[in-house]
Formats: C-alpha cells, sequence, structure tokens
C-alpha cells in the first residue's frame, strides 16, 4: 500500500517524519564538524540544506559534541542594527543557557562597535562559560541579504576564525554557515576583505542508489516500483524536493498499472501549464532567474547558451551571472567543471518559449543601439580631427593599385623626351629642334599637340606650323619663393594650360587630385586652364563638344558633368578645395598610352597611323629636368619610379576627361555626410549584434573576422565601380563596438 508520509516536501525531514536519505554532503560535514573546521553550505532552496544541517547536529550529540542552530528569520527583517544584533545574542544566551545577563552586558559597552562588541561576547563570554567545543550552525544566511548591517556579523566570524592562531580557546569554536546566497555575497561593502575563510560542502541530487528507499513508498511490488522510481529520476535528475514530489503525486493516482508515459501525464498535471505556477520549487527559480537577477540579461542569456548545449561552457568561480544560475538551481556542475540544465523539468518548463517572453531583448538591443550610435559619434569626431585621414588616404591607394588594369588609351599618344635622347641633344632643346619636332607630328595629322615644355623665350615656336591653332603649351603659376614661368610669346593664351598640380602635402605628397582650373594673380602665365584639361578640352571641340559652367558653377564638358572636389570629400577632412578639382582617375602606368621617343620621330622611326587624329602629347620624362616628376598612388609598386613624370600626370588628366565624356568611363563618386553617418553606424550596430549574439571569445572573433573580411569586400567591390566608402572609419566603429558590448558584458557578470 503506498505511504505518501515518507516524502518530505517542505521544511526539513525531522520535523515532516519523513524518510532521511543520506549523501556524501553527510560524511563530509561531520567530518568538519569534528575537527571544528568552518564550513560553509550555499545552495539553492530545498535540496536539503536544514535536514542536513539537523542531522549533523543530531550525530554530534551523539558524539557528545556540543552544537546549536541559529535561524535567522527569528530575527526578522524589519529591525534595527542594535536590535538585530541582541536579538542574536540572545538566542545564544537562551540556548546554551549562559549565566550572563547578554542585554546589560551589550548595554553597558555601547560606546563600543559592533564587531567589536560581537567579537567580546564570543571571547569573554561564550567561550568561558562554554568550555567544551562548540558547533554552531547559521540557517537562513540570505536572509541578511536584504539588510544593510550584517557586514559586522560575518566580520566577526572571519575574525574568529583568523584568531584561532593567537588565542587557542577560539579553536574550540566554529561555525558552519547555511543559506541562498554566495560567499561575496555575505560582506557587501568593497572596501572590507570579502568573506573568504571556510570549507564547501557540496550538496548533489540523489542518485539512483541513495534514491532506492523512496521506492517503498509508492506501494507497488519490488520490481516495478524500482522501475517507477527510475522513470521519476529522469524527470527530477534526484532533486530531493522534485523527486518527492513527484513520488507523492504518483501516489494520490488511483492507478496500479504504471507506464513510462503514465508517469510522464504525472509529470505534465504537477508541473507544467498553470501548475508550474503554483510550485513552490518552480516559483522560486523563476524569480531567481528574474527578479533577483543580477543582470537579467546576462542570466537569461547565459542559461539560454547552457541550455543549447552546442558547446561547452565551463563554470568560473568568479562569474557573479554563473555563481547565481547555479545558486537558482536551474544549473548544476558536472565533470571537468562543464555546467547543464539540472534536471528535464526545469528544461522543460523554463524552455526556448519561456526565454523569448522574458529575455529583454528590447531592452539590450536598445543598449546596442545606443552603443553603436555613441561609437559611431566617437569615431567620426576622430574623422574630423583628421586622425584616420592618412589611414584612409593609403586603403584608398591600395585599391587603385589593386584595380585590373584598363587598356590604353588609344586616342592618346605620348612623345617622350628621355635621358637616351638628351644624349643626342642639348638641353634645353634648341628652337629648330622643337619645330622640327612639330612640323614633322604636323605632318601625321594630329588631332591635337600639346607642348609640355616650359619655352617661355622661344619666340618662333611653332612659325613653320600651317595649323598653330592644333597646338598647346604650358606656362607655370608663381608661389612662394618662386617666379612664374611665362608661356611662348607668340602662343594665344587661350592654347596654354598652366602646369601646376595639387598634391597632399599635409600628409604624404601624393598626388590624388586633379587641379582642372585656377585663378591666376600672374602677369603672364594668365590662364584659368590647367594643361590637361586644356589639351582635353581642345581636343574634344574638334569633335563639336564644347564646354560649359552651370548655374552653381560646376564644370559641364558636353552632357557630362563633373561635381567639384569639397573639403570633406571621401575620406579627405577640411581639404583646400580652391581652384576646381576632381578626384584622378589613374590609369595603370604601364597602360596608359602609346609611347614614343624624341630621337624616333626626328629619325622618322615611327608609324604615322599612331599620331592621326589622336591627341599627341610632347614632354621630358627626365628627373632631373623641370618640371620634375610627383609621388603617386603608383609609387609603392616596385616596378614603378618613385615619382611619375608631370608629362604622364596630365596626360593621365587629360585620359580621365576624354574618357569619362566619349567612353562613359565613371567618375569617383562619394557620398554627403549623413550617408557616411548611416554607413558606418550600419557597421557599428552589426559589430554590437555580433557581440551580443556570440558570447564565446574565440568565436566572436572569427565572426568579427569574416565580417570585416566581408567589409573589405564590399567597399573594394564599390571602388571598382569608382565608389569611394569609408572603410577604416566603419572597420574601427565595428572593432570598438563589438568590444564594448563584450566589455559590458564581462563587467556585469565579474562586478
Amino acid at each position: 500500500m503506498a505511504n505518501p508520509s515518507i516524502y518530505t516536501v517542505g521544511g526539513t525531514v525531522q520535523a515532516g517524519g519523513g524518510i532521511y536519505i543520506p549523501r556524501q554532503a553527510d560524511e563530509e560535514l561531520l567530518a568538519l564538524c569534528r575537527a571544528r573546521t568552518f564550513a560553509y553550505i550555499l545552495a539553492p532552496r530545498q535540496v536539503g540544506k536544514s535536514s542536513l544541517m539537523v542531522r549533523t547536529a543530531e550525530q554530534l550529540a551523539d558524539e557528545g559534541i556540543q552544537s546549536m542552530i541559529i535561524d535567522l528569520t527569528q530575527l526578522g527583517v524589519q529591525v534595527t542594527a542594535e536590535e538585530w544584533y541582541l536579538g542574536l545574542l540572545t538566542i545564544i544566551a537562551d540556548q546554551l543557557m549562559l549565566d550572563t545577563d547578554v542585554v546589560v552586558w551589550w548595554q553597558s559597552l555601547k560606546h563600543l562597535g559592533i564587531t567589536q562588541r560581537l567579537t567580546r561576547f564570543f571571547e569573554e563570554i561564550l567561550l568561558v562559560e562554554i568550555a567544551i567545543p562548540l558547533v554552531i550552525f547559521v540557517d537562513e544566511i540570505d536572509t541578511t541579504l536584504s539588510l544593510d548591517f550584517t557586514d559586522d556579523f560575518f566580520a566577526a566570524i572571519r575574525y574568529l576564525y583568523n584568531g584561532r592562531a593567537r588565542i587557542p580557546k577560539f579553536q574550540r569554536l566554529s561555525f558552519v554557515l547555511i543559506g541562498v546566497a554566495t560567499p561575496g555575497d555575505l560582506i557587501r561593502d568593497s572596501k572590507r576583505t570579502p568573506f573568504n575563510i571556510g570549507q564547501r560542502v557540496e550538496l548533489t541530487d540523489f542518485n539512483l542508489q541513495e534514491a532506492l528507499t523512496l521506492a517503498d513508498g509508492l506501494g507497488l511490488p519490488l520490481e516495478q516500483s524500482q522501475q517507477m522510481l527510475k522513470w521519476v529520476l529522469n524527470w527530477t535528475g534526484g532533486h530531493p524536493y522534485l523527486t518527492q514530489r513527484l513520488c507523492r503525486a504518483i501516489t494520490e493516482q488511483d492507478n496500479n498499472n504504471w507506464s513510462q508515459a503514465e508517469v510522464d501525464r504525472v509529470v505534465n498535471s504537477t508541473f507544467f501549464g498553470a501548475m508550474s505556477k503554483q510550485d513552490n520549487n518552480l516559483q522560486f527559480v523563476r524569480d531567481m532567474l528574474t527578479k533577483r537577477a543580477p543582470d537579467l540579461f546576462a542570466v537569461l542569456t547565459t542559461y539560454s547558451e547552457i541550455r543549447r548545449g552546442k558547446r561547452i561552457v565551463l563554470d568560473e568561480e568568479q562569474s557573479l551571472v554563473k555563481s547565481h544560475l547555479k545558486l537558482s538551481g536551474i544549473i548544476v556542475r558536472r565533470e571537468h567543471a562543464s555546467l547543464c540544465v539540472r534536471n528535464l523539468i526545469y528544461r522543460k518548463v523554463f524552455d526556448d518559449r519561456w526565454l523569448k517572453e522574458h529575455l529583454p531583448v528590447k531592452l539590450k538591443m536598445l543598449t546596442v543601439v545606443i552603443t553603436s550610435i555613441s561609437v559611431t559619434f566617437l569615431t567620426l569626431s576622430i574623422r574630423e580631427l583628421q586622425w584616420l585621414q592618412p589611414w584612409e588616404l593609403r586603403v584608398y591607394d591600395q585599391m587603385l593599385r589593386s584595380r585590373p588594369s584598363e587598356a590604353p588609351d588609344r586616342r592618346i599618344l605620348l612623345v617622350k623626351i628621355t635621358d637616351e635622347d638628351l644624349k643626342r641633344e642639348k638641353w634645353l632643346l634648341s628652337d629648330r629642334t622643337i619645330n622640327q619636332l612639330l612640323k614633322k607630328i604636323e605632318s601625321y595629322q594630329p588631332r591635337i599637340v600639346g607642348l609640355y615644355l616650359f619655352r617661355p623665350e622661344d619666340n618662333n615656336l611653332a612659325a613653320n606650323l600651317q595649323n598653330q591653332d592644333n597646338l598647346v603649351t604650358t606656362c607655370l603659376f608663381s608661389s612662394l619663393g618662386r617666379d612664374e614661368i611665362p608661356p611662348p610669346p607668340n602662343v594665344p593664351i587661350d592654347n596654354v594650360g598652366f602646369s601646376d598640380v595639387v598634391a597632399d602635402n599635409e600628409n604624404d605628397q601624393i598626388l590624388r587630385r586633379s587641379l582642372l582650373f585656377a585663378n591666376s594673380t600672374d602677369k603672364k602665365c594668365t590662364t584659368s586652364f590647367a594643361f590637361g584639361a586644356q589639351i582635353a578640352i581642345n581636343y574634344l571641340a574638334k569633335q563639336g563638344i564644347e564646354y560649359d559652367f552651370t548655374k552653381k558653377g560646376d564644370f559641364l564638358l558636353g552632357k557630362t558633368l563633373f561635381p567639384r572636389l569639397q573639403p570633406n570629400s571621401g575620406g579627405y577632412r577640411y581639404l583646400d578645395a580652391d581652384g576646381y578639382q576632381i578626384l584622378l582617375n589613374y590609369r595603370h602606368p604601364n597602360s596608359l598610352a602609346d609611347q614614343v621617343t624624341l630621337t624616333d620621330v626626328l629619325n622618322g622611326r615611327v608609324n604615322p597611323s599612331l599620331f592621326k587624329d589622336r591627341l599627341v602629347i610632347i614632354g621630358t620624362t627626365a628627373a632631373n629636368l623641370p618640371p620634375g616628376g610627383f609621388y603617386t598612388p603608383y609609387s609603392a609598386l616596385q616596378d614603378q619610379p618613385a615619382r611619375m613624370p608631370a608629362l604622364f600626370i596630365h596626360a593621365q588628366i587629360a585620359s580621365q576627361l576624354i574618357s569619362t565624356v566619349l567612353d562613359g568611363r565613371p567618375l569617383f563618386w562619394y557620398w554627403p555626410d549623413w550617408a557616411e553617418f548611416t554607413w558606418v553606424w550600419g557597421w557599428s550596430l552589426l559589430g554590437g549584434i555580433l557581440a551580443w549574439r556570440w558570447q564565446n571569445p574565440l568565436l566572436l572573433l572569427v565572426v568579427v573576422g569574416i565580417t570585416l573580411f566581408g567589409l573589405v569586400v564590399i567597399c573594394v567591390a564599390l571602388f571598382l565601380q569608382a565608389g569611394w566608402v569609408p572603410l577604416v572609419p566603419s572597420a574601427l566603429a565595428l572593432v570598438v563596438t563589438s568590444g564594448s558590448v563584450v566589455s559590458q558584458r564581462t563587467i556585469s557578470e565579474t562586478q
């Protein structure tokens, strides 16, 4: 016949008359008490702490060792510090029947602090009147967590422990602390030494061998009752309360033909659905996971990760979140310090659906959003200070160099005056040599000839040419410490382009921009057109394509608009954008245009078809002759000279203008400030989401690395379409935001 009375589902086993089931903790605690070692049992509710305490006290009494039990709930929580400590001493005095009137004694020492009075009580009163070893069990210590004055109590206990080396009689006194708390909870004042004494006693769940006596109350044949117990333990995992609660529920059923399905039905009706909200143990776990959680999001996400079991989550004694989960009872430490859900009942009650209902996703996402916005503002503020500009320009140069090479511009022919040419011809080249060269080229019927040589005193330049309007020459503006170099006297100013270019002098002296137009303040070099722009405009004019300026002052060549470079375009910040500048869309130097030398032309060793209807540009490539050369993004390549000749620079400018108009070759584009902010914030937000989603540091590192690679791929793909979008600020924001979210979570877990 079933006997439900043997099952204890509330209070101590001894009070309810149930069966006490010994575990390994019984022997451990008894041995510690015999050795007068300070100990503590800090565990979830309803796992047998108080029953173990009572049984150990009984065993000590049988062995002649005196002990006493203090239940701190007797003292209450709506009390002052004086009332609480005097009440504590009164309980001790009453149980041990001390002769001293503790009320009078306590009040006589009001001039002393509480800790000092408490330690003097143990030293001068208790250990004087009690001359034999004494074990004091202090139960329900978690009631002190709501009081702001109990640090003194635990500090006094630590004093008694540490004082054993100096005061021998302290060795007769030991404490066993019992409750639902962590050692770190006991002394909460960060200025005081944490409670770090005593030995922990672990309370494990029942195994099958230990729980066999519970089968006796099921009222079934031996073999059937033991099978029933196995089914029960499959659900409860040996949890003391849940096991006995389920056994009692089974005994209340009118059923003699049990199966596993029938046991499952009883579990459902006892613990699941509406009943899960009525069971006091499940309610305790629920409160620990939500109302009493130190960090609701961290607690629930850590539990979710453990529950999923996709990776091993290791226990960490210093982790506030993991300690709290273990204290709630829902998580238990297993072999090799791994954490897992304690039993199937907990797993079913606190499932994914429950997590979704209670996980503060919106709150945490709001934190991630706020963090990402803050990091974005910080990143863009640093960018405004130009601290990121050198990095952005280096990345720009690398992407420019990494583009696939385009086919050479077949509309342009470069006539180079090389070092080899100058071995045969003296510098400066004579008027006769220049005119001979121009006459020879004219015979090949080019569309436009650009002479990129300074000839300020050549009064007879191109005097023998039939189409002098097809010739464009150059001059140089004056600047600080440099006089102007005038154009040839006999060439109309409309056929002159200035030689000046703009390099990023404040960064690395690399030339990344085309200066198309500028206002002159000189007397002779008065043109407003750059040489590269002038020869391109004249070339297109022969094809009926004229230039113009819009009402806003933007340069229009045919139907193609060339937007002006702004001070904050792309990766530039506070750029000197005077004049009319655009980003120079280089062709690879090895595939710029067809090239011949001065000697080849003069000696007739060229193919006339190379010249016909082309833009022919004449200039020197000798590094030691003016106008020299400039650093470019391609200067970093090993197969390129450190400086690109100015001849090639203006050929690049002309090629860009002509091919953009005739071939639709894209111009570099960049976003306005609001679009760049949105782009950077998007990657920052993604970094926060990744850190929120992946809590494993190694896995997060891999995911962030893959994401950064994806960012680079996207930016390179856009750059191949001539888009210069923020890469460095986005990568920085992504990394900083993910790091910030990880730091916030780590601080929350370890506070």
